[in-house]
């Protein structure tokens, strides 16, 4: 969901530059994105179960669903900061970004209570991103809206139909991505 929320911000904001020596630096820019937020995780995930530190990959219990996000979480901030080292780089990256950060850290703690699904607040961000983006770009994003609110729907219906989730943790996810990063877009968070 980082990569393709970040497509989207890329895509969408006309004030974005990013100074990159290349023909195409969104290529370059998603590319860090998809490696820090994917593939890092996913290696660090893998890891971790074969030292034995959480039981399961497919099944992991609340302790080891809180484990691997706080993994994950550590290279959302890795993506994060290398985004704010760019000083050009327009502020919705950086706002896009510091929005995951705050989405993920508060799953954390929602998790404490109730098995929020990690793909609601994922599929949940992307919705608020494009909300978000409506009003920060001041553009008409409503086929990206359409596509945003399909993926939501599907998403929620599969976790709901696989039964790996009730009703009320997709619903809780969903609150806490499209909350969180429509928020920070409307507020526009500077200084990030």
């Amino acid at each position: 969901m980082p990569t393709l929320g970040t497509f989207i911000v890329l895509w969408n904001d006309p004030n974005l530059f990013i100074p990159l020596d290349t023909e195409k630096p969104w290529i370059i820019v998603l590319g860090v994105v998809f490696v820090s937020t994917y593939i890092l995780p996913l290696l660090l995930s893998w890891a971790v179960f074969k030292f034995g530190k959480i039981s399961s990959l497919s099944n992991p219990t609340e302790n080891d669903r809180r484990f691997l996000l706080i993994l994950t979480s550590l290279c959302y901030l890795l993506i994060f900061y290398c985004f704010r080292a760019i000083p050009d780089s327009g502020q919705s990256l950086k706002i896009f970004m510091f929005g995951i950060n705050i989405s993920v850290i508060v799953t954390l703690l929602v998790s404490l209570f109730t098995k929020v699904s990690f793909h609601s607040v994922g599929v949940g961000g992307l919705l608020g991103t494009v909300i978000g983006l409506t009003r920060y770009a001041q553009a008409d994003l409503f086929p990206w809206l359409l596509a945003a609110f399909a993926v939501v729907i599907i998403t929620a219906f599969a976790r709901y139909k696989l039964k790996a989730h009730e009703a009320f943790d997709i619903f809780v996810g969903l609150i806490i991505g499209i909350a969180v990063q429509s928020l920070v877009f409307f507020f526009r968070i500077h200084g990030v």
